[in-house]
C-alpha cells in the first residue's frame, strides 16, 4: 500500500556553460600566492574575550574589474587554534552584523558581504559597488521580455567566488585550524552553501538554513530570486540551472551537512528539500519545522554550533532515523520511526498534514501542521494516522529531539502512496478533472490561498477593490511583481482563461501567460497582454493545450500602472 516518495581569472562565455560547463574552470579562484589579500584593517576591538574587526580584502575578478570583499571577522581572544566558520546571509539582509556569538562559542568566524552592496547595508567597502551594478541579480528586463544576465555576470556566481576566497582567507588566518573549516548559509546564502560544498572539499561540516537545489524540478515552483527563471527563454534558464543548480555537483560532497527548513517556506519548497536531502551522499541530517515560513533565517547559532560540535566530534552523535513505514493494522494505519543508534531521545513527535489536492507547502494553504506525540514499544516509536479521504492527500514525518536539545527530521510518507501534488507523469496517476471553473474558488481572491505572490504582490480583502465579495488580488507595477500558480493541461484540447482586471492608473495594461510543459520542460507558451482602464474589464487567454503537455504555469503581471484582479476563472474543453 505504502511507498515512499516525493518527491580564474579568465571569464568563461555562457554559451560554452550551456553547452558543456567546465564548472570547475567556471568557479575558480585565485589563491593568495597568485593573488595575495591586500587585507585592509578597518577597525578592531576587544570585548567580552572576542576580538572583532571590520576588514576588506581582494576578491576574485568579476565582469573583468577587480573587486574587494567586505567582512567581519571575530575569534576568541585567548590565543589558541579555533575551528573557522564562514557565514553567508541571506539577499534579504539590511545590516551586516559582525555576529561575536560564534566567537565566544569556540570558533573563528568570518562573516561575508557577498552581494557587494556595501552601501545598501551601510558598511564601509572599497572600491564603490560599482563593480556589481552590471549584474545586480539573476535577470533583467530588455525588449519586453526577462532575459538572463548571462552566466558569468550572474551576481550568484560572484557569491561563488567571495566564498572561494573566503575560505581561503580564513584558513590563512593564525587562529584557524585549516583542518576544520565550516560554512553556514540562509535563504540565497544557502543555495551559495549548497554550491560552494560541490567545490571545497575541505569543509568539514555545513549547515543550510533554508535552501534546496533541484530548483526548477517541481512544476509550478516559484520562489525568491528564482521566480525570474520562468520568465526567461527556455535556453536560457537551461544555460543557467547548468551552472547554479547545486545538484550539478551534489554528488560530490565531502562535508557533514543539516538541512533546516520549514514545511511552509514559500522560498524553497519542502519537496525539493527533501530531494536535495536524498542527494546529499554521506553524513546528513535533516530538520523541517512544523508550519515555519522561512522564519530563522538569521537566527539559529545555538543549533548550527551545537551541528559543528558534532561533526567534529568522533562519534557523531545527532538524532537520525530512516524513513519511516505505515502498515495498516485493524483497518487503521499505523505510522512507525525505528530511530538510528545515537544519542538518548527525548521525545518523538509525528507531523502530518490532510488536506485535498492539490496539496499545498505554503503558508498560504490555511491548514496547518499537526503535531502529535508517538508511543515508544522497544527501539520503534508509533501513532496512529487519522483517516484519509478517497480526494485527500496526508503527508507525514517524524520530528525527534534528543536529551541535549538536538533535534532532526525523518524523510516524509505519504497516503496515498502516489502524491497527488506531484505532476506524475502518466494519465493513469491522474487526478481527473473536475467539470467548470478549475481554479475552484482561489480566483476569487477571498482568502491567500491557491496562489504563490510573489514581491509586491498580495490580498486585498478591505472589500474597496473587489469586483464580488470582499477580497481582490493586488499586483504592483512591474514585471518583478506577480501572481503564480500550476494548473491542469489536457495536451491537445482547448482551454480559457477569463478574469476581471482594472488598472490602478486611468491607463494600465496586464500580461496573461501560460507555460506548458512536460516533465519539467517548456514546450510553449500563450502570452496575452492587453490595454486595461481603471474600470473593471474582463479579459480573455484561450486556444489549445500543446500536445504531450502534462502541466500549465499561470503567470500574471502588470508591465504598467498596476493593478486589481478578481474572478479568474480557467476551463479545459473536451
Amino acid at each position: 500500500m505504502m511507498k515512499k516518495s516525493f518527491l580564474l581569472p579568465a571569464l568563461f562565455t555562457a554559451a560554452l556553460c550551456a553547452a558543456a560547463p567546465d564548472l570547475d574552470r567556471f568557479f575558480a579562484v585565485p589563491d593568495f600566492r597568485e593573488l595575495p589579500p591586500e587585507t585592509e584593517i578597518l577597525s578592531e576591538k576587544v570585548e567580552d574575550g572576542v576580538r572583532t574587526r571590520s576588514l576588506t580584502f581582494r576578491g576574485a575578478d568579476f565582469n573583468g574589474k577587480p573587486t574587494r570583499i567586505f567582512a567581519w571577522y571575530s575569534c576568541p581572544e585567548k590565543p589558541g587554534k579555533y575551528p573557522g566558520v564562514l557565514q553567508i546571509h541571506g539577499a534579504g539582509l539590511t545590516t551586516l552584523d559582525p555576529n561575536p556569538r560564534w566567537a565566544k562559542q569556540g570558533f573563528a568566524c568570518l562573516v561575508i558581504d557577498w552581494a557587494g552592496e556595501g552601501k545598501k547595508r551601510k558598511t564601509p567597502r572599497t572600491p564603490p559597488t560599482s563593480v556589481f551594478e552590471e549584474a545586480g541579480g539573476m535577470a533583467a528586463r530588455q525588449d519586453g521580455k526577462w532575459h538572463i544576465f548571462g552566466t558569468e555576470r550572474d551576481s550568484i556566481r560572484n557569491g561563488v567566488l567571495f566564498a572561494r576566497r573566503a575560505l581561503e582567507f580564513l584558513r590563512n588566518q593564525p587562529e584557524v585550524d585549516s583542518g576544520r573549516l565550516l560554512a553556514v548559509g540562509s535563504s540565497a546564502g544557502a543555495h551559495l552553501t549548497l554550491l560552494l560544498l560541490g567545490y571545497e572539499p575541505e569543509l568539514r561540516a555545513a549547515v543550510v538554513k533554508y535552501g534546496c537545489g533541484y530548483i526548477r524540478d517541481l512544476p509550478g515552483y516559484f520562489g525568491g530570486y528564482f521566480g525570474p527563471l520562468a520568465l526567461s527563454p527556455k535556453a536560457e534558464q537551461d544555460e543557467w540551472l547548468g551552472c547554479f543548480d547545486p545538484k550539478q555537483r551534489i554528488g560530490r560532497y565531502k562535508a557533514d551537512v543539516l538541512l533546516l527548513s520549514g514545511t511552509d517556506d514559500i522560498f524553497f519548497w519542502m519537496p525539493l528539500v527533501l530531494k536535495t536531502y536524498r542527494e546529499i551522499p554521506g553524513v546528513k541530517r535533516l530538520l523541517i519545522r512544523p508550519n515555519d515560513n522561512h522564519q530563522l533565517v538569521g537566527q539559529a547559532e545555538t543549533i548550527s554550533a551545537a551541528f559543528f560540535r558534532a561533526a567534529l566530534t568522533k562519534p557523531f552523535e545527532w538524532p537520525d532515523a530512516p524513513a519511516p513505514v505505515v502498515k495498516e493494522e485493524a483497518e487503521k494505519l499505523r505510522f512507525t520511526v525505528t530511530p538510528a543508534a545515537g544519542p538518548e531521545l527525548k521525545q518523538v513527535q509525528l507531523v502530518y498534514k490532510t488536506m485535498p489536492v492539490p496539496f499545498e507547502f505554503r503558508a498560504e494553504s490555511k491548514v496547518p501542521w499537526k503535531l502529535a506525540p508517538m508511543v515508544r514499544d522497544g527501539a520503534a516509536w508509533s501513532a496512529e494516522l487519522p483517516e484519509v479521504g478517497s480526494e485527500d492527500q496526508l503527508v507525514a514525518y517524524a520530528l525527534l529531539e534528543d536529551v541535549h536539545g538536538n533535534s532532526a527530521s525523518t524523510d516524509t510518507v505519504e497516503v496515498p502512496q502516489w502524491p497527488r501534488w506531484r505532476g506524475l507523469p502518466g494519465e493513469e496517476r491522474r487526478p481527473k478533472l473536475a467539470a467548470g471553473n478549475l481554479l475552484g474558488t482561489d480566483g476569487e481572491f477571498e482568502s491567500k490561498r491557491g496562489f504563490n505572490f510573489v514581491n509586491r504582490a498580495a490580498v486585498e480583502l478591505s472589500g474597496e477593490y473587489a469586483r464580488t465579495g470582499k477580497g481582490a488580488c493586488h499586483v504592483f507595477d512591474g514585471d518583478r511583481n506577480f501572481i503564480a500558480r500550476g494548473i491542469p493541461a489536457r495536451g491537445g484540447r482547448p482551454f480559457k482563461l477569463t478574469g476581471w482586471f482594472r488598472s490602478c492608473e486611468p491607463q494600465g495594461s496586464a500580461r496573461l501567460q501560460i507555460n506548458w510543459s512536460k516533465q519539467g520542460k517548456l514546450l510553449k507558451f500563450d502570452l496575452k497582454t492587453p490595454k486595461i482602464t481603471g474600470e473593471y474589464q474582463q479579459l480573455t487567454l484561450e486556444g489549445v493545450i500543446p500536445e504531450g503537455a502534462e502541466n500549465g504555469l499561470l503567470i500574471i503581471t502588470s508591465p504598467g500602472g498596476g493593478m486589481y484582479i478578481d474572478d479568474l476563472d480557467y476551463r479545459i474543453g473536451e
